[in-house]
């Protein structure tokens, strides 16, 4: 480690995590060996210190740009070496990151290799020996189109040439057996001795995979992830940058995984939206596993029951190769979808949720049967929001344009975006009534009156308030594995791939929402939600059972379900749509967004920036021929003010991802030239 000591004549550029694009110089102490790129380093900045990271070879402090004194930089407090710096292709990852994205360089670089994960945050910052998993590989039997799928990717795999054509989607209808194929290729690569990188959109299902990794491999597995003791994340990240640890499950971060010699990244449930990041530093997790498997000429196998509709079409223009696996692994089949029209049938009295007695007799008949049932309400918390029946009076959050929900376990009015939370007030504040309704169901509502209907039942919530760690959320998952509750209830968490094999009941309680949320990629994720959660039912040897509750029977999303429009059929009007509109993946895109304290200071910013960007136009469109570019906006954000600052946007749409990149330079220099702050999402999942 270095130490404090008189001012050297070399100094080092260091990228701090905040976010600004600029870096910083810092002097090497006197004697100390100059850090190479991608080594931490604690500096001071402002009144505090900092853990940086340097971005470039050092360099005599005579090339100092004109009018700073070498003498009055601030010196290195402490360093890394070699053995816990960010390897070479992980910080040129996070360099071309920085580019694409338009994000700062520090920030990913945080990213990449937290405190956390180079045992800055432990009290020991040595690492410990990780126990090695000793038990002989798992002996998997594929069936036929398994072993054609194994073998027609390890041989893409092994194919020289341009390694731009290594990425395969592989296609597989929920419960084909897609794992058992990650696992059989994950077995040769490893026998070659390169490493392996399995992501996975939600912590949640790190615990499962790694379990059926670890066993079919027989080699130690590493988890990464953000919920990972800080203890544990150091001893693993040491054990991976020495090569002791060769293969990694983790979620959109494990994208930086240090992991040596990388030979096949596996991208499971390659269409979800959760391998964005849309908070701090903002990356898509999937298309940078196909950038660092292209430096690594390794293989990216994008795996899903639903592609995005991006991922078929690079497929189906050739840029991708393809394989199918379109039958169950398991003897039961798939399931057996059917629409419950909510408008038809009658409900059940008395309850928050809208359940038809139809479905709850279903519910009643699956458990008879000593079987299990999973029941779908993307909706946390109590009920949607309290209104006063006298006047219509909604509680509102006070920081964010949004009402607030009830939660009535902890008696409490608390905002989904900021957390401000107050008391469930017992009159109207604003006409001192006391006939105040929760008005909406919601997990919590349906976890408490679920005994009343079901008494034989015992009940689980999987939910981002029932489930708060790593911990938790594994007790959970396991007692319903085990057979120690009957119904499993919760929100999206549900639909990604959990695997329970006496699961023969899915009940979609109000698929509604699906159908009119305000982006262009609603139908497609209906498409996605409603397919994956149905996909949780009859996994094993026993068949399964859909039951999907709606006010809108007719929803072209589920003709597709039902079987009466195919989804090529359905997603080619999409893509065709998206085409006209110039949408992805037809059309690139970014979005500016301009935050103030105050609404009028908000939309002047963003008008500012408008201007510039069409004053630009002519000059962007002269450069390129044939260029494409639109701007979009000003326009105040789908949720316009969140805790307490008012949020306004542009859109750009674009045929060229350089004039996408001169576009934002054009928006940042007006930002850095204010001093005001900007946010920049390129590639945004939506655009509310």
């Amino acid at each position: 480690m270095g130490a404090v000591g008189p001012v050297s004549s070399r100094i080092v550029s260091v990228a701090v995590p905040r976010p600004l694009d600029s870096y910083f110089s810092y002097a090497i102490p006197d004697g100390a060996p100059p850090p190479s790129p991608g080594t931490w380093v604690r500096v001071p900045f402002g009144r505090s210190t900092v853990i940086g990271y340097v971005v470039e070879e050092s360099k005599p402090a005579s090339e100092l740009p004109v009018g700073i004194d070498p003498a009055k930089l601030k010196t290195i407090l402490e360093s890394g070496d070699e053995t816990d710096r960010i390897p070479p292709d992980v910080f040129a990852l996070c360099v071309w990151a920085s580019r694409y994205y338009a994000q700062p360089l520090g920030e990913l670089l945080a990213a990449a290799s937290p405190p956390a994960a180079i045992g800055l945050r432990s009290t020991n910052r040595e690492a410990k020996e990780v126990s090695r998993v000793t038990v002989p590989a798992r002996v998997i039997d594929l069936n036929e189109e398994q072993t054609r799928a194994r073998d027609g990717l390890d041989e893409l795999r092994r194919s020289a040439g341009n390694a731009q054509g290594r990425v395969a989607l592989l296609h597989g209808v929920t419960g084909s057996g897609k794992t058992e194929v990650y696992i059989e290729l994950a077995k040769r690569v490893l026998a070659e001795g390169k490493g392996v990188l399995l992501l996975v959109p939600e912590i949640a299902l790190t615990s499962q995979l790694h379990e059926r990794l670890e066993s079919g491999v027989g080699e130690t597995v590493a988890r990464w992830h953000s919920a990972m003791p800080d203890g544990k994340r150091r001893d693993q990240g040491a054990a991976l940058r020495k090569g002791e640890i060769r293969i990694v499950v983790g979620a959109r971060s494990a994208v930086f995984a240090p992991i040596q010699n990388l030979g096949l990244i596996l991208v499971d449930e390659e269409h979800d939206p959760t391998y964005k990041q849309d908070d701090r530093v903002r990356y898509h997790a999937r298309d940078l596993a196909i950038v660092r498997a292209k430096s690594a000429e390794a293989l990216v196998v994008l795996g899903s029951a639903t592609p995005s509709l991006e991922t078929r079409e690079r497929a189906r223009e050739g840029r991708y190769s393809r394989f199918e696996l379109s039958a169950r692994f398991s003897t039961g089949g798939m399931p057996a979808i059917e629409v419950v029209d909510l408008a038809e049938e009658p409900l059940v009295q008395d309850i928050q949720a809208p359940i038809a007695e139809k479905t709850l007799s279903v519910i009643r008949e699956t458990l008879a049967r000593g079987e299990q049932a999973m029941i779908y309400l993307n909706r946390r918390g109590f009920a949607a929001f309290l209104r006063c029946r006298d006047c219509g009076e909604v509680s509102e959050c006070p920081n964010c344009s949004i009402s607030l929900t009830v939660h009535k376990r902890s008696r409490e009015l608390r905002c989904h975006v900021c957390n401000h939370a107050e008391g469930i007030p017992d009159f109207c504040p604003k006409c001192q009534a006391v006939d105040l309704d929760p008005i909406g169901a919601g997990t919590e509502s349906l976890e408490e009156e679920l005994p009343k209907l079901l008494p034989e039942a015992k009940v689980l919530r999987l939910d981002r308030d029932a489930v708060t760690s790593a911990s938790r959320l594994e007790k959970t998952l396991n007692a319903f594995r085990n057979g120690e509750a009957q119904i499993l209830l919760g929100t999206q968490m549900l639909a990604k791939g959990h695997d329970f094999p006496k699961v023969t009941l899915v009940v979609v309680v109000l698929a509604d929402a699906l159908f009119r949320y305000p982006d262009f990629r609603a139908p497609e994720r209906a498409l996605q939600i409603l397919s994956q959660v149905s996909g949780r039912a009859g996994r094993a040897e026993l068949p399964g059972r859909v039951l999907i509750q709606t006010f809108q029977p007719d929803a072209p999303v589920l003709r597709v379900l039902l079987g009466e429009q195919t989804e090529e059929a359905f997603l080619d009007e999409e893509l065709e749509l998206r085409r006209a509109l110039s949408y992805p993946p037809f059309g690139r895109m970014a979005r500016i967004r301009v935050e103030s304290t105050e609404r009028v200071e908000a939309v002047k910013r963003c008008e500012m920036i408008a201007n510039a960007l069409n004053g630009a136009r002519t000059a962007l469109e002269k450069d390129e021929e044939g260029l494409q570019i639109e701007f979009l906006g000003p326009s105040e954000a789908f949720l316009e003010r969140a805790k307490g600052i008012f949020r306004w946007d542009l859109l750009i749409k674009s045929s060229s991802v350089r004039a996408l990149g001169r576009s934002i330079g054009v928006a940042k220099q007006i930002a850095a030239r204010e001093k005001w702050a900007l946010l920049v999402d390129v590639d945004p999942y939506g655009v509310g």
